[in-house]
């Protein structure tokens, strides 16, 4: 594998455990985004470490596993299986917050993660939140 992939697999890892020290290291600088298909754009450690501590807070058991790595000259473009279990608010999309519901998802996401250097400049997720929310409960078919 390449030095792309190895520094995206070391950032699952400590997302996964939701160390978010280690996970924010990962990351290049104060200007690291995070723009998610669900319409947010987190710039920032403070704005990428609140994201992932609301997640974490609503899926404890958060899980990305990844299928397929590709990596490019400047990027790892990913496919993943994502999981959690909805044990706390939940707010995605302009939908509000949802209420735990003690329900499970699992769900593909695409991922393209740009590099500045060795570190993670940008990630751009691709998920399938209607799904994700359908499985949780909150919008029916």
């Amino acid at each position: 594998m390449g030095k792309l992939i190895d520094c995206v697999l070391q950032h699952l890892a400590v997302e996964n455990q939701h160390d978010m020290d280690a996970m924010l290291a990962t990351l290049d600088g104060e200007d690291s985004c995070r723009d998610e298909v669900a319409g947010n754009n987190y710039v920032g450690r403070k704005a990428v470490a609140e994201r992932y501590g609301a997640l974490w807070q609503a899926f404890p058991d958060f899980n990305v596993f990844p299928r397929r790595l590709i990596e490019g000259p400047d990027c790892v473009v990913m496919l993943a299986d994502y999981s959690g279990t909805h044990l706390g608010p939940y707010a995605t999309l302009n939908f509000g917050e949802f209420p735990p519901t003690g329900k499970s998802f699992n769900i593909r996401l695409v991922n393209i993660i740009d590099f500045n250097g060795d570190k993670i400049a940008r990630e751009t997720i691709f998920t399938d939140v209607a799904t994700q929310l359908v499985q949780l409960g909150v919008l029916r078919r």
